[in-house]
């Protein structure tokens, strides 16, 4: 599938003018080969809908050039005829209006006007702008999008270079400044731009994302968001939008970063800008660039426009949306029929949310509390994100999208999600990684020990693993090297033995590098309650600390013992035994792991499967429950 899409405006176009003319451009749009449709629903002030929210707020039901009508309503039928789908967008976002000194929302509503710091309205390259940190603002907006997707059938909704955004000279009204100086103590800087104050302000507007995303897949997980802003950073720095954070922390299912270019060779380098520093492959199927069409004067040639589309497709990307409609029926459908003939020769399979929605994390987001309880099965703590570890001395680990931080036990985060991996505390630091480089935190965030290694454990008894090159070595908790890089893999130090591998074979060392166990199992497993799973010759069994087998080989899988007993793979199935090697749980479980205060999590009905590219295996699917020890 492709997503071919199209902007469609009020502004110098005439579709939304009469049902004739919205069947004329879906007849149009559907014969050149586009199966997405980006109608206008909110600007001036004003809706192309109508609208309850407006009405009860501000006494006007829809844009009084279309009183009497429902553009959106007669647009939607049409596109559901010729089978394109539909995503309002909502133009003006946290703009209340353009030359109008706020126009008729901050007439009625001073409080709501953003400030600069001079204390004046807000205004930017002609637009005067609502405060978007405000909370009665944010509900306002939100509340429009949700009555589209609850009273419209649309496959989404959209913001652009407006939503989420705002202008990084505002912020400056008292509540965001008295929030500021709560949080910092201190007030705001006059540089608009000095990087805590950008981040901070930019993080409100990402919280806000996060919260309207989740709002409208629980009215339908299907919707698709979908945004357009400005290119990255530049949107960053002049209007707050994060959005390299929001594609990281999956807030997007589609983006179209506003590539507005007017000659070719600019435009392909801001492509190949955009797919190497903000998308990984993972992500590049949410990248559906903007391409500018018509702008006052200026049109697009027909060259430009194919060589574009064309460039797109040679780098991964499946699909554009353009800007606007009417520059495709200037010159007699001079655009229109090269996309046509060319491009767009080719059906694009119909706009599916289902298959868009596979990269996204809605799934993890549908009513999705996560509860913390203790053995005693009392609610402690309930979090929404993507994903929670378990708390390791009083952290733990969380993960919304593509990026990880921690919460402590009040559900605060001690830093932005930042991390690609965050590994539970131990012994006062943890193990993170950013952009394929290891290093320790302490627990206010900060880096003790450098980005600086390529692979690494955390640290235990005084020492951790780290990987320099392609050998192992372990260092102390100053960062300092205090057994060099040797070995070809090497595991924590437990109970006095570090498993350590040379030579494809595996033994054991103390903390001075001395060789305890000689080198002979084909894997091995970190000491716990005084033994330690091995294999040999692809059967799993268990050694004390002076590598005798106390346990023979006999299982495909062991993982450690814990309370006395250790999770163990069987034809296919994991159960529990005892240090004599006696199942006191038989195999049942898909997967199990081990005990922690007496209870233990398993699953029933999941599967191993593996990344295609990295060999790397991971478990998805079945149910998953707790169960206590016998």
């Amino acid at each position: 599938m492709e997503i071919r899409g199209i902007w469609i405006t009020t502004t110098g176009s005439q579709v939304f003018d009469s049902k004739q003319n919205i069947v004329k451009a879906m007849n149009l749009l559907a014969e050149t080969g586009f199966n997405v449709v980006f109608p206008v629903v909110w600007n001036n002030g004003l809706t192309t809908y109508l609208s309850r929210v407006m009405r009860e707020n501000f006494g006007t039901e829809i844009n009084p050039r279309f009183q009497g009508r429902d553009p959106l309503a007669e647009l939607i039928i049409e596109a559901k005829r010729v089978n394109i789908a539909v995503i309002p967008w909502f133009e003006y976002g946290f703009a209340s209006s353009y030359k109008k000194n706020g126009g008729s929302i901050i007439a009625k509503k001073p409080e709501w006007a953003a400030r600069d710091s001079a204390g004046n309205l807000l205004i930017k390259n002609g637009f005067e702008w609502l405060n978007a940190f405000d909370n009665e603002v944010q509900n306002f907006l939100l509340s429009l999008f949700l009555e589209v997707v609850k009273n419209y059938e649309v496959a989404g909704i959209q913001g652009d270079d407006r939503f989420p955004a705002f202008p990084s000279e505002g912020g400056y009204d008292s509540k965001t400044v008295e929030r500021y100086k709560q949080e910092f103590n201190q007030l705001p800087p006059e540089n608009v731009k000095e990087p805590k104050w950008l981040q901070w302000r930019a993080d409100i507007l990402t919280n806000f994302l996060t919260r309207v995303y989740r709002e409208i897949i629980n009215v339908n997980p299907d919707l698709i968001i979908s945004l357009a802003p400005s290119a990255y950073p530049w949107s960053h720095e002049n209007y707050l939008q994060d959005s390299k954070t929001w594609v990281e922390q999956g807030l997007v299912d589609l983006i179209h970063p506003q590539l507005y270019y007017r000659e070719f060779e600019l435009y392909k380098r801001d492509i190949d800008r955009v797919v190497a520093n903000q998308f990984t492959k993972e992500q590049l199927p949410q990248l559906i660039p903007g391409v500018l069409l018509k702008q006052n004067t200026y049109i697009i040639t027909p060259q430009h426009l194919v060589q574009a589309l064309k460039y797109n497709r040679s780098v991964g990307i499946k699909g554009e949306v353009l800007f606007f409609y009417e520059a495709l029926i200037e010159d007699n459908n001079a655009l229109a029929k090269v996309l046509q003939s060319e491009v767009y020769s080719q059906s694009p399979g119909n706009f599916d949310q289902k298959e868009i929605k596979k990269f996204s994390f809605t799934h993890r987001r549908i009513n999705s509390n996560f509860k913390y309880i203790n053995p005693s099965q009392e609610t402690v703590l309930k979090a929404q994100f993507d994903w929670v570890e378990q708390f390791s001395e009083g952290m733990a680990a969380v993960k919304m999208g593509y990026k990880s931080s921690y919460i402590d036990k009040t559900g605060k985060l001690i830093s932005r999600l930042r991390f690609d991996t965050a590994a539970p505390f131990s012994e006062g630091l943890a193990l993170v990684k950013i952009n394929n480089k290891y290093g320790y935190i302490d627990k206010n965030a900060k880096l003790v020990i450098p980005l600086q290694f390529d692979d690494a454990v955390s640290f235990s008894s005084g020492m951790a693993a780290i990987k320099i090159a392609n050998k192992w070595g372990y260092i102390e908790q100053t960062g300092k090297i205090i057994i060099s890089a040797q070995f070809d893999e090497a595991k924590s130090l437990s109970e006095d033995l570090a498993a350590v591998k040379i030579d494809n074979k595996w033994g054991y060392i103390n903390q001075t590098s001395q060789t305890r166990i000689d080198f002979q199992f084909d894997e091995a497993g970190r000491f716990s309650e005084s033994l330690a799973a091995v294999k040999i010759l692809n059967k799993s069994g268990y050694i004390d600390k002076f590598g005798n087998f106390i346990i023979e080989p006999k299982f495909d899988e062991a993982d450690i013992f814990s309370q006395g007993v250790a999770s163990v793979k069987i034809d296919n199935k994991w159960g529990y035994i005892n240090q004599f090697g006696e199942f006191i749980i038989q195999p049942i479980f898909d997967f199990a792991k081990p005990f922690y205060q007496s209870m233990a999590l398993v699953n029933i009905g999941g599967e191993f499967k593996r990344y295609e590219e990295q060999g790397k295996a991971y478990f998805t699917g079945g149910k998953w429950g707790y169960i206590r020890k016998p």
